[in-house]
């Protein structure tokens, strides 16, 4: 490798990037790219929480609706949406090896965001394939 070139870092990768976006363009006030076993490969989050025991909470949710999903005619899940009182926490499959997981807060508009997210989510797929 050529001193001129420059090792693709996590902070410019292209996945890293769009996630970025999402999180800005969202108003989010988090977003977590994982494994399915809940290892982070990204976080992006205001919030103070204990990730790992978070990411690990939506790991087993996706597990559980995913086995639900199997269930009634083996359907695919697309996405999981859990209204809280002040956030709303969406976990989307991006294939069989990891998942997002977005955090909005009161003020977002959810309806408007999950239509926005799957163009993002189309290219977060394209790169992890």
């Amino acid at each position: 490798m050529k001193e001129t070139e420059k090792e693709e870092t996590e902070e410019n990768s292209p996945i890293i990037r769009i996630l970025n976006e999402i999180k800005n363009k969202g108003n989010f006030s988090g977003i977590f790219f994982v494994t399915r076993n809940g290892e982070i490969i990204n976080e992006n989050s205001e919030k103070s929480i204990n990730s790992k025991e978070f990411v690990s909470m939506c790991a087993s949710v996706l597990e559980g609706a995913t086995g639900l999903s199997k269930a009634i005619g083996n359907q695919k899940v697309n996405k999981i949406i859990a209204e809280l009182n002040e956030e709303t926490i969406i976990i989307i499959e991006i294939n069989k090896n990891s998942f997002l997981i977005c955090i909005l807060n009161k003020q977002s508009n959810t309806n408007i965001i999950v239509d926005k997210l799957e163009k993002y989510i189309q290219k977060i797929i394209t790169l992890s394939n």
